[in-house]
């Protein structure tokens, strides 16, 4: 069975609102690359490296969907690894779509959705504004800094790295959930209430700031952070067409060699 690729660019362009929802001119949100026109094998990912194509291209996929797309340096010409993955994706018919700030900030699909969700904490506040737009979650955790560190852990199948106000036997209080590398946006968080910011990544002066601020912070790894909103979409176009998706999993790890 096979769908049609532009009905498919429609849907998700409708879903996740692309042409609504601001993000830098780099991220090129929506179809990056097309194929011959159909889509019968769905993979996402959250970057768009050379061992992800080539990753897709060994599942049999003619969609790819990222999170992080394949545009992200500055205008550059067509050569060298440019090349390779675009020369790779095209002769293995292999469409690319991408999706970046419309997938953190989704309320159902969304990185930042997803991830409250599975840790427990329900939306009950605003999120960072981003050129206009609500970014991340906040809601109030039921449990100690070290329950939520637990949650997190389980959530994202990695280890976390805390930095701790008072202990981590204290109340995790409001918790803010801004995935990625939203390190820098810790002070925003703090002035709408947060008690504990969780983000990817950040700067290093995020720590003593975190401390300065008296709010608890957690890194949980940019990646790790964002697995959710592809495996979503990946998922809904199964339910929505009937299309076999496979998650490629590329932590950083799979770089090192």
């Amino acid at each position: 069975m096979s769908i049609n690729l532009s009905a498919i660019t429609a849907f998700l362009d409708k879903t996740l609102s692309v042409d609504s929802i601001p993000d830098a001119s780099r991220a090129l949100n929506g179809l990056q690359l097309e194929n011959e026109g159909a889509v019968s094998k769905i993979a996402v990912a959250v970057d768009g490296s050379e061992k992800t194509i080539h990753a897709a291209l060994d599942l049999g996929a003619d969609l790819l969907i990222l999170h992080h797309g394949i545009f992200w340096q500055d205008m550059q010409p067509v050569t060298g690894i440019s090349y390779r993955k675009l020369k790779a994706a095209m002769d293995g018919n292999l469409a690319i779509y991408s999706a970046h700030i419309p997938l953190d900030v989704h309320p159902v699909y969304g990185n930042n959705a997803l991830l409250a969700k599975t840790c427990g904490i329900r939306p009950a506040g605003e999120g960072l504004d981003y050129h206009g737009v609500s970014m991340g979650v906040c809601g109030e955790f039921a449990g100690t800094c070290r329950e939520l560190a637990e949650r997190l852990e389980s959530a994202l199948g990695a280890p976390v790295q805390t930095f701790w106000a008072q202990s981590e036997e204290a109340p995790a209080g409001n918790v803010f959930i801004c995935s990625g590398g939203a390190g820098n946006e810790l002070v925003q968080a703090a002035r709408l209430g947060c008690r504990t910011y969780v983000t990817g990544e950040g700067s290093h002066w995020n720590i003593p700031m975190a401390d300065e601020l008296g709010i608890n912070l957690v890194f949980g790894g940019h990646y790790f952070t964002e697995t959710f909103g592809v495996k979503a979409l990946g998922q809904l176009l199964k339910d929505v067409y009937g299309l076999d998706y496979a998650f490629i999993d590329m932590p950083p790890s799979a770089y090192s060699h």
